[in-house]
This record gives C-alpha cells, sequence and structure tokens, in this order.
C-alpha cells in the first residue's frame, strides 16, 4: 500500500509539472513593451549592462541585462522613447526615437564597442518617481550592490535587521522570506546575496500570504568573468559590553569564515560557489530563583557556555541551453552542531541538550523565452532535513511555576526527518491592456519523528512556597499526606508513555490567475484568484480573490507625483505538520499520557504506571476537529504615495486586517463550568464523560487589526540615503496560535484582548553615508514601545490541567490569603466562579531602543581594471531578470558611495560592526505569574534585533578581500 502511494505521489508531480509547462509554452508574458540583447564585438552576450529608458516627459526607468545580455520592459506608455545602455569597459549606446505602441512589444538589440576609458555607472543618478506599477508601491525597497553593504555580515543579526527592515506583518504570523522563489530553508551568508527586495506588490495573486512584511532574497548566479571573496568576520567578549544580569561571564568569542568564486564554465555556462563555517562560543545566562542549601528561597544567576558551530557548502551553475532558455542549477549542504541548548532564565542547567541539524537541498529553475512575447519560468526544490537532540539528563523534571525548571529536560530524545518537494509555474500573457499572470505551486511533505518527549515525567508546582514546603517536609522525614496538608506538593504531575515513532504526509496546491489592466496611462486595476487545497482537514477548497488599483492623480501627462492605491484580498494558512505529527503521535493508541493532579508523590520519585489507576489520573490525547476550517485574513489597505521632491518620495498606508477560523488548542473534555472544586480532583462533570482531556485543535479564533503605516525614502546624491518608517497598530485576538489554549474552556471569548504579537508604536531607520576618505557609515536604528503581556496566577482553578487562569481585580487595601497587591494594582487569585476575571494581556511590557552601526573602508591595489572590479560589483545579475524586473528609482535599488568603488584587480574592505551602540539595556517580557518571587520585573534581555544574551553591546570586526 505505502509502495502505491509512493508511485501515486510521483505521478501527480510528473502530471501536474507537465501541465504547467505545458501551459507555459503557450503563455505570453505580461506586458512587454521593450526587450533585446546586449553584445559585445564578438557577437558575446554582456550581462549587467545598465539600460534606461526615458519619455517624452522626462520619466526614467531602468533594468539590468541578464546572464544572455537580454533585458525587458514592461508597460510603457506609447510614445517615442531614448534607450540608454553602458556598462564598465565598453562604450556607451544610445539611440533615440524608439517608438513603442500599446499591446505590441519592440526589439532593440545593441552592440556596444569595447572602449579603453574608464566608465562610471551610477544607478543613483536616475529619477526617482513613483508609479502607478503594482510592484512599484512607495513603500517597497530594493537592495542590491553597494546598498547591501549596510546590513550587518553576521547571518543571524542579518535575519534580524531583514524583519526590522520589512516591518510588521498584518496578523500574527509575521511575514515571509522568499529564498530564490521558496519559503523555509537557511539564509544565506550576505556576500551569496544579489538583492533583497522588500514589501512589494501586497496583493500579488501568485503568493499566498499579504506583502506587507514580504522579504524576497535573490541568490548570485554565475559570473562572465572569474571572481571571487574571501570574508573573516570575528567578536570576542573582551569588545563587548556585559549582560547586566549576569555578574560574571566565561570569556566567549564568535567567528565567521566565508568565501565564493564564480566564472565561466564555456562559453554557455557559469558557475558560483559559495561556502562558509562559523564557530560561535556563545553563553546562556540563567536568573532564576531556587532555594539554597537550608532550603531558603534565594537568586540565582549563572553563565553556562554554549558552543554552536554551522557549515554551508553551496554551489551553483547556469547553463544557456539555447539563445531562449537558461537552466540554474543550486545545491546546499547546511550543518549546524548545538551544545548545552535549553539554558536560560528560569531554566537551569541541568535543563540542556544538544541538538544538531543536516540539510540537503537541490533547486532547479528553467527560464525560457519562447517567442519575442512569451516567457515562462519553473522551479523545483528537494529538501530533505535531519535534526536530533539529547538531553544531558533523564531525571524527571521540576518547573516551579515563576521561579525554575530543573531535572532533566522534557523535550527528551528526538530524531527528525524531512523530505520536502515543491514544484512552482508561472506564466505570463499580453492581450493589450490587459497583463494575464496565472501559474501554481505543489508542496509535497514526508515527515517522521521518534521523540520521547515527556517520558521522564514532569512535576508542576505553582509556586515556590510550595515546594519549598515540599523540600523542608521531605528533609524532616515528614508522610505525604502532612506535606500536603501543610500547603506542600507538586500542583501536576505529567507523564508519556508509548510508541516514539509518528509519520506524516502533508501535500497542499495553490493555484492563480491574475490579470493587470491599464486602464489609461496613470489608472491600473488588478484583478486575482487563488485556490488552495490541502490533506489532514475537512477544508478542501479554498478561494482567495485579490483586487488592487492605482491612481495617478495629476501629472499633466508627466509622471505622477501622487498616487492613490487601495487593494482587498483574502489570505489562508495552512494546517502545519507540527499539529498533524501531534495528533497523530499523542492519539492515546501510539502514546499515552498521563496527568495525576495533586501527586502524592514527589520528584524524583514515579511510581510504576500499572498503579496510576490508583490516583486520579486523567489520560490526555490530541485529536483534529473534523471539522476544522483552514485560518484566513481579510486584509483591506489603501495608501497615499507623494513624490515631495526628486530625491524624496513618502506613503501614507492603512491596513485593516480581520481573521477568522484561527487556530488554538481546546480541552473539549474539560470539567463543566462550576463543576470542579481545586480542592478535590476527582470533582468535576466531563461532557464526554470519564475519559480524560481531550486537546482539539480548532479553528474558531479571531482577530482584528489596524495599522497606519507612514514610509520615507530620502536619496541626496550618491553620498547619502536614508529610508524608514512609522507604524501605529491596534489588534485584538482570542489566540495566539495552535498551541495556544483559552482560560475558559467553554467560552473563548473571555481572551479576547491585546493581541501580544502587536507593538504600538514602531518606528525604523536605515541607510547609509558616503564620508570623505571613502569610508561609509551605515545606521540601523529601530525604536519600540511595549508588547503586552498577560497575568496569571500558576494555578488550574477550573480542572481543565492548563495553567493559566487569571485573577480577578480586588479593592485597593484589601487583605487576605487570596489577594496580591502589586506595583500594577490588586488582585484576586482565588476569584469565585461568578466573578469577572482581569483581561486577558491586562499589562504591558518595557519599550525597546536599538541602534546598529557599520563603518568601512575599501582599498585597492593591482593593476585598474576595466570591468567590475571588486569581486563583481556591477557584474552579475538578477535571476529573475527575464520577468521585467528592473531598478525602478523609487523602490531604493543599489549606489556607489564616492570612494567606495575602487577600480583594482584586487580590494581589501575593512570594517566594524557594532550592534546597540548606545548600550542601552533593552528587557525582555516580564513576569507575568503572580506567584513568581519576581512578579512584573524582566529576568532577561529582548533579544533579536534588541540585543544578544550574553552582551547587551557587542562589537565585531571584519575584512573581506575580493578580485
Amino acid at each position: 500500500m505505502n509502495g502505491l502511494l509512493k508511485n501515486f505521489k510521483r505521478m501527480l508531480l510528473a502530471v501536474l509539472g507537465a501541465a504547467f509547462f505545458a501551459a507555459a509554452v503557450f503563455a505570453q508574458p505580461a506586458g512587454i513593451s521593450l526587450h533585446g540583447q546586449v553584445t559585445d564585438p564578438s557577437g558575446a552576450a554582456i550581462p549587467a549592462a545598465t539600460v534606461l529608458v526615458t519619455g517624452a516627459g522626462g520619466t526614467t526607468q531602468g533594468t539590468e541585462t541578464d546572464e544572455q545580455g537580454r533585458y525587458v520592459f514592461h508597460n510603457l506608455a506609447a510614445g517615442a522613447y531614448t534607450v540608454q545602455i553602458t556598462v564598465k569597459g565598453f562604450a556607451p549606446f544610445s539611440q533615440a526615437n524608439v517608438q513603442i505602441t500599446a499591446g505590441k512589444a519592440q526589439v532593440l538589440n545593441a552592440q556596444l564597442a569595447v572602449s579603453m576609458e574608464k566608465q562610471e555607472v551610477n544607478v543613483q543618478s536616475e529619477s526617482s518617481h513613483i508609479s502607478v506599477n503594482p510592484e512599484n508601491n512607495a513603500s517597497a525597497l530594493v537592495l542590491k550592490g553597494e546598498a547591501l553593504k549596510s546590513l550587518s555580515d553576521d547571518p543571524d543579526e542579518l535575519a534580524s535587521e531583514l524583519q526590522a527592515l520589512a516591518g510588521p506583518a498584518a496578523g500574527p504570523n509575521g511575514g515571509q522570506i522568499y529564498i530564490d522563489g521558496f519559503t523555509g530553508g537557511e539564509l544565506p551568508p550576505k556576500d551569496a546575496i544579489l538583492e533583497i527586495r522588500v514589501n512589494q506588490n501586497p496583493f500579488s495573486a501568485q503568493y499566498d500570504k499579504l506583502g506587507y512584511g514580504r522579504i524576497e532574497i535573490t541568490t548570485k548566479p554565475g559570473y562572465q568573468k572569474f571572481h571571487g571573496r574571501a570574508f573573516v568576520f570575528g567578536n570576542d567578549s573582551a569588545f563587548n559590553s556585559r549582560n547586566p544580569f549576569a555578574s560574571e561571564i566565561p570569556a566567549y568569542h564568535s567567528v565567521f569564515y566565508s568565501g565564493n568564486v564564480g566564472g565561466p564554465i564555456g562559453k554557455k555556462a557559469s558557475f558560483f560557489l559559495s561556502a562558509y563555517r562559523r564557530d560561535i562560543q556563545d553563553a546562556s545566562i540563567v536568573n532564576a530563583i531556587v532555594l539554597n542549601q537550608n532550603l531558603n528561597q534565594t537568586p540565582f544567576t549563572q553563565a553556562v557556555l554554549s558552543p554552536r558551530t554551522r557549515t554551508a557548502v553551496s554551489p551553483h551553475a547556469d547553463f544557456q541551453l539555447s539563445n531562449n532558455n537558461v537552466l540554474a542549477v543550486a545545491y546546499q549542504y547546511w550543518k549546524d552542531s548545538s551544545t548545552n541548548n535549553g539554558i536560560g532564565q528560569f531554566s537551569l542547567p541541568s535543563q540542556a541538550y544538544n541538538s544538531g541539524m543536516e540539510e540537503n537541498e537541490f533547486h532547479l529553475n528553467d527560464t525560457q523565452v519562447v517567442s519575442s512575447k512569451t516567457v515562462t519560468q519553473t522551479r523545483f526544490r528537494y529538501r530533505r532535513f535531519t535534526t536530533n537532540q539529547i538531553p544531558l539528563s533523564l531525571d524527571p523534571a521540576v518547573s516551579v511555576l515563576g521561579a525554575f525548571t530543573g531535572g532533566g529536560s522534557s523535550a527528551g530524545k528526538a530524531l527528525v526527518t524531512g523530505n520536502n518537494y515543491e514544484l512552482q509555474s508561472l506564466t505570463s500573457m499580453s492581450l493589450g491592456k490587459h497583463n494575464l499572470t496565472f501559474g501554481g505551486r505543489l508542496r509535497d511533505t514526508d515527515q517522521s519523528q521518534n521523540t520521547t518527549s515527556g517520558y521522564n515525567g514532569v512535576f508542576t508546582f505553582n509556586s515556590l512556597s510550595a515546594y519549598q514546603i515540599t523540600q523542608q517536609g521531605i528533609a524532616q522525614n515528614l508522610t505525604p499526606a502532612q506535606i500536603l496538608a501543610n500547603g506542600g506538593g507538586a500542583s501536576q504531575f505529567a507523564l508519556t508513555t508509548g510508541n516514539p515513532a509518528v509519520q506524516a504526509n502533508l501535500i497542499d496546491l495553490g493555484l492563480f490567475a491574475e490579470d493587470t489592466w491599464s486602464i489609461r496611462q496613470n489608472l491600473t486595476l488588478t484583478l486575482g484568484l487563488r485556490f488552495e487545497t490541502q490533506n489532514h482537514i475537512h477544508d478542501r477548497a479554498d478561494f482567495a480573490p485579490r483586487i488592487g488599483f492605482a491612481w495617478g492623480i495629476g501629472g499633466g501627462g508627466k509622471a505622477p507625483k501622487t498616487v492613490l492605491r487601495a487593494g482587498f484580498g483574502i489570505f489562508y494558512d495552512r494546517f502545519g505538520e507540527g499539529e498533524v505529527l501531534q495528533a497523530q503521535q499523542l492519539n492515546g493508541i501510539n502514546q499515552q499520557r498521563y496527568v495525576v493532579n495533586s501527586p502524592d508523590f514527589f520528584p524524583p520519585t514515579i511510581p510504576p504506571i500499572s498503579t496510576f489507576s490508583s490516583f486520579a489520573t486523567y489520560p490526555t490525547i490530541y485529536q483534529i476537529d473534523p471539522n476544522l476550517q483552514a485560518p484566513y485574513s481579510i486584509e483591506s489597505a489603501i495608501a497615499l504615495e507623494r513624490q515631495v521632491t526628486s530625491n524624496i518620495t513618502t506613503s501614507l498606508t492603512y491596513i485593516n486586517t480581520h481573521g477568522v477560523h484561527q487556530l488554538l488548542t481546546r480541552n473539549i473534555n474539560a470539567p463543566l463550568p462550576g463543576t470542579y472544586n481545586p480542592a478535590d480532583p476527582t470533582s468535576g462533570v466531563r461532557p464526554l464523560g470519564n475519559v480524560g482531556n481531550i486537546y482539539q485543535y480548532e479553528s474558531d479564533g479571531l482577530f482584528n487589526e489596524n495599522q497606519l503605516i507612514a514610509n520615507f525614502s530620502i536619496r541626496l546624491g550618491a553620498p547619502v540615503q536614508l529610508f524608514g518608517y512609522y507604524t501605529l497598530s491596534y489588534a485584538n485576538s482570542n489566540t495566539i496560535g495552535a498551541g495556544s489554549f483559552p482560560m475558559n474552556q467553554y467560552n473563548i471569548a473571555q481572551d479576547y484582548g491585546p493581541a501580544p504579537f502587536a507593538v504600538r508604536n514602531r518606528f525604523f531607520l536605515g541607510g547609509s553615508f558616503g564620508l570623505p576618505y571613502g569610508i561609509t557609515f551605515s545606521p540601523f536604528m529601530v525604536a519600540a514601545s511595549g508588547r503586552p503581556y498577560n497575568v496569571t496566577i500558576g494555578k488550574d482553578l477550573n480542572g481543565d490541567s492548563i495553567f493559566n487562569d487569571r485573577p480577578a481585580f480586588a479593592a485597593a487595601g484589601a487583605t487576605g490569603p487570596n489577594i496580591v497587591a502589586t506595583q500594577f494594582g490588586t488582585f484576586n487569585i482565588d476569584p469565585a466562579a461568578s466573578q469577572a476575571v482581569i483581561p486577558y494581556d491586562y499589562l504591558t511590557g518595557p519599550g525597546q531602543f536599538s541602534m546598529n552601526a557599520r563603518v568601512s573602508k575599501t582599498f585597492g591595489f593591482g593593476k585598474e581594471t576595466q570591468g567590475g572590479g571588486g569581486g563583481g560589483g556591477g557584474h552579475y545579475h538578477g535571476r529573475g531578470g527575464l520577468m521585467g524586473r528592473g531598478l525602478s528609482g523609487n523602490s531604493g535599488s543599489g549606489f556607489w558611495h564616492r570612494g567606495e568603488s575602487v577600480n583594482r584587480r584586487y580590494q581589501v574592505e575593512m570594517g566594524v560592526m557594532v550592534h546597540n551602540i548606545f548600550n542601552i539595556v533593552n528587557l525582555g517580557t516580564p513576569v507575568g505569574n503572580l506567584s513568581s518571587p519576581i512578579f512584573g520585573q524582566s529576568n532577561s534581555l529582548a533579544g533579536g534585533f534588541f540585543g544578544g544574551q550574553s552582551a547587551n553591546r557587542s562589537i565585531n570586526m571584519f575584512m573581506r578581500f575580493s578580485f
């Protein structure tokens, strides 16, 4: 049977691939107005040549030639244009009065003469004009060439900077990162990145997620000439400021080595090979409250070294199969090995586990120009990954809420293996003023896991005082009954047994079609429809309509200075393999999970499982709601964009998001409200009988969000570029994801409140300055208000086995055993069933501010070059070039700073990267458990863009050699 299923999947992939390809052969590209090929005197193609077209009104658009020297312009208005082509080492080409006719593609080929004079290409000299093109919204940003140098060379910091650069995405899932058209996978080193595009065409039907927050990364292809780079990036604890939560930290460091080389393989092929190795000797900071040798409560801090290594090798090759067909083939091997994971904040060193991950990826990208009006692109990826983890201790875990987590790691041993297949196809068609695109994506994932999570048992204490009483009673040889009578004992014990192995297969399919209609020169209308489906859920047919328009106001036949945009669309989320595996594994047959409320045994003692029937034991299973529907968001946006000057653009965007059928987990067999007595673990009337807990994945959640985003871009000539945004966001939800439980299993509306994913105010500023003496200074700054966080009591008052119950308000000055007075108010931690509890996410954490700064200088030596020295600065191309992606002025394209481009055969760049230059302490989310001795206080740094866990401020030095 398994063999038949595998054969069926292979046949399905082959048939769909053939269908996509056949559809592409009869298709035409979207609105090609002008295209051609640029060659040298021998007829060889010239890649990376800059092609500019200027209309009668002075509007200029630009693009670069691809590896075959081809260029494409879309949607040019009818009229006469001047075409200019420049590239280092060749004489400039110019032709005036090139006539463009609506609905007809004009061909202009150019053969450039070799020039011994030095040619300078300054993309920044292009006029910056907003337009009604769907991809050229003013909030979009393109970084390439020298502009990429403003980003960090550290892969982890680069990921944080890209998320900050993209801004907050609409909804709880954050933005998506695409690498060569695919999601998932590992971020490549910066030296292997050709360009980064952010927030382009937000309502495109091609993508399953809204474009705000979308990051598209294109890696470098092969070179026409041999180029290479070697890079080293290092950090040492001696240069960093200390972590305020640790008095002493062992010496630590980080060293990152990378290199790449590219060049031709004969006349019709080229290659690019990149590799890197990173050795990270970092530290994890424990900041907890424990019991000392005298069993008294005492603060505990410790810094534990957590070494980590990463290795990656990625070869890439481009083949010109014919004059109209280019095939790109890439492979990536990635390996990560980590020691002492799972430590930090409340987690003590005994919680450590070691882990490793190995990944192999194979990419295939076929681009065909079938005719002068036909372009198609087909992509295929195979990805295999293996992860494993081994805990350092198999002792029972002890979780004392709001104080510490000790004992062995409950994560257990794990081995996860996955095989992912993905096929994509994109086809374009031009019908007069209507530009059609359609295609699809098919994903197939086989994943198996073998995990012993929870096999060692977990004791949960609702407070440090309860744990203290327990340990004191054990030391005094008290009986379990005496310890429990004194207020000691765990609130819960949980243990998992059974078969640790499980396997799942997920298939999802997405098809789309879209029409961009150029109604007039200053008005475009885009209509799209996307269809998605997947297995494992009841919902099998999800239609997602998309619509957008752009209206250029004024201009008098010239480029408009004001553009009004609006869009609407539905965007679906997929039900993931993690939830499917959990439901298949913890189903009561493969694995059994037992929960004992108020056990009369204490760690590390665990009685035999055969005796659990004598306790108040509640078996626990997971299942998928048979009526579960795919979650989706209804997005609406309106934006006003303004060309303030030729160098300054601004935009103001309002986004409304309404999310329905959002995922959550609910205990559908929890005791009915008012029937459970916390003093009697056996009490409570369960609707499905005494069969234990049934945790069901459901789609009953919702969220609502309103965002106001102000973007700006300032480019004052080659030396200066600034870009940034401010966002104001209001969001409420009653779930934070598939694994979140409501407080009241029978009334999830009680959890509707401020969403933790929404930061009320956020400001970002980035850019680059070309300073005298060839020095480049690149600041990167983010300021944000605090995130909301929840207040809980550390008890299970309703018998659902979940410790997320909230208190009620108490009158100021009230006293009693259940009254807790804090700086944030007075609370009742044992409210009556009829008493209203406090709102969800009642408190707000601290605000955050951080600025990174990069300073570098490039030195050149060796003989002068006529064409793109410095490791290919200007001699590589976009892999999407045949689809017409160009250097539109308003998208913040690459630029060359004064003194930065050194026309020498060999170059050395040296610099410093400082993270959190002002050494501001950015605190993490405070502790929200009222039973914690440090309630309302942070016990860690924020992390991410706002700092690391080892150091508050870090200083990194780097050097790059290019030839």
